[in-house]
């Protein structure tokens, strides 16, 4: 990464001293819509560069197919200056082609904003498609109403980090590729989030699949390492059809249909994953539930441990036919007994929080800092200058802990726009049950009330009143948090303006 801020810097240096500018043999070649630059087209650019070259593209609107042969860096002003108001919009021209097909490696394409042939999947073809290549960066993308958002086919040792990926048939898409890296990616609202396809050895690490069909998919998929993905929303969490040999570790599967269904498929392993859906396992084949030492934390497992552990007395059946079982299940104390939501139990504690008496204290509404509350009406109050970003957690949980200095970058980026709240769920049970909160580090970013009820911001731009469809538990990357943060500021300005 520090080579990569290096490697920017020259760029916009070179930038700044004029187009075409050499650097070691390498030239910066400038695209402008508006004719401003070396070319109006991004294809032109790259029919004329060399191996080696960066192409610079200014904000405006391309519409275009685009065909990489060569080894180059296509990059978006925006990416350089940081400046993501003016955006680079590529759209597609030519029914059932890819946007951008790349057959060279060494490619890189950061900060373009990437749309299908007459916005929709039908007649679409991939945002990004890389074939038979190797050793190419794609980052910083937003492709929305692609039918693939990126498709690697045949390809090894490529990096797919932070792009966002919505409204198309497949959000990432592995076939016959191997020993890629895929992180920070963010898919919503596809049919399926991330597909592996008769892929190996690929790591797919910190990326979130939210409101897709299927979340992650493994189609004859063997020896891929899945870490810390956070997986919501989905019908189905993860789907492994015929995939083996699979490792999912530190992942966490919230408010799905079926949190991972496995099908014809054996020998996935599968432990420290916190599973809290509707049905958390499917297994009709034979796979590792645990390691050696340590199991899945299950919210619907009510094993006791009397020795206080931290793994349950009893294993978790998950299917009795074939014996798949967790046999060292986790437990979490944060979680209730129950986890149905209890609703007199929230009406009884919203009256405990109305009734009690207190003040606000000026010192803690300081812009720019983190406030810690006690009470409901200290977010009213700050809702009436702006969006609130609530984080429940506790001081004894290393999650909360591990997120704290995320939590701190955004009161410090947010603070004159955004209000940062914490609430302790030891020190404040009512509020714990009021919010409904069962895991932690718990955060939601409310918008508003409505009818008395909390308005609250979803990872997909929407708004909703319930809760469980808008909070984000567990590990969160930054950039997921600053998403949502940002589409409620969006939300705010748009309300203001009627």
């Amino acid at each position: 990464m520090k080579g990569s801020s290096i490697q920017i810097i020259s760029i916009f240096f070179v930038f700044m001293l004029g187009p075409a500018v050499t650097q070691a043999g390498a030239a910066v070649i400038i695209v402008d819509d508006s004719g401003g630059g070396n070319y109006s087209s991004i294809q032109k650019a790259v029919d004329n560069a060399q191996n080696g070259d960066t192409i610079l593209v200014s904000p405006g609107v391309y519409q275009e197919n685009i065909i990489v042969d060569k080894e180059l860096t296509i990059i978006s002003h925006s990416t350089l200056s940081g400046d993501q108001t003016n955006r680079i919009l590529i759209i597609g021209t030519v029914p059932n082609n890819d946007v951008f097909s790349v057959n060279s490696n060494s490619v890189t394409i950061d900060g373009f904003h990437i749309l299908g042939y007459q916005s929709g999947t039908d007649g679409s073809g991939a945002g990004i498609h890389l074939e038979g290549v190797q050793d190419c960066s794609l980052s910083n993308n937003t492709l929305i109403f692609n039918g693939q958002g990126i498709l690697l086919n045949d390809s090894q040792g490529n990096y797919l980090d932070s792009n966002f990926i919505n409204l198309g048939d497949c959000g990432i898409t592995l076939g016959g590729s191997e020993d890629n890296i895929l992180s920070n990616n963010i898919v919503v609202t596809n049919k399926q989030g991330i597909s592996l396809h008769n892929s190996v050895n690929n790591t797919l690490v910190n990326n979130t699949a939210d409101s897709n069909t299927i979340g992650f998919f493994l189609g004859m998929a063997h020896g891929n390492k899945l870490a810390y993905n956070h997986i919501l929303n989905n019908e189905y969490g993860i789907f492994g059809q015929a995939a083996e040999h699979n490792t999912l570790v530190d992942n966490g599967l919230y408010l799905n249909g079926i949190g991972v269904c496995f099908n014809e498929s054996s020998d996935n392993a599968l432990y420290r994953n916190e599973f809290i859906n509707l049905l958390n396992a499917v297994d009709k084949g034979n796979n590792l539930w645990n390691s050696s030492s340590e199991g899945n934390f299950w919210n619907d497992h009510s094993g006791k441990d009397t020795d206080e552990n931290g793994i349950a007395d009893t294993p978790y059946l998950i299917n009795r036919t074939t014996g798949s079982m967790d046999y060292m299940p986790e437990v979490n104390e944060t979680l209730s007994n129950n986890n149905s939501e209890n609703t007199s139990e929230k009406i009884n504690a919203l009256i405990s929080l109305l009734n009690k008496g207190y003040s606000i204290s000026s010192r803690n509404q300081e812009k720019g800092a983190v406030v810690e509350i006690t009470r409901l009406e200290q977010i009213n109050t700050s809702l009436q200058e702006g969006p609130v970003f609530l984080r429940i957690g506790a001081e004894w949980c290393s999650l909360c802990r591990a997120m704290s200095s995320t939590v701190n970058e955004l009161a410090s980026e947010y603070g004159e726009t955004a209000t940062i709240i914490l609430i302790d769920a030891d020190r404040n049970p009512d509020l714990k049950t009021y919010f409904g909160v069962g895991h932690i580090p718990d955060f939601s970013v409310i918008v508003g009330v409505e009818n008395g009820e909390y308005v609250y911001m979803k990872s997909d731009g929407n708004v909703s009143k319930n809760r469980d469809q808008a909070r984000l538990v567990g590990i969160m990357d930054k950039e997921v948090l600053e998403k949502v943060l940002d589409l409620a500021l969006l939300h705010e300005r748009q309300v203001k303006s009627g």
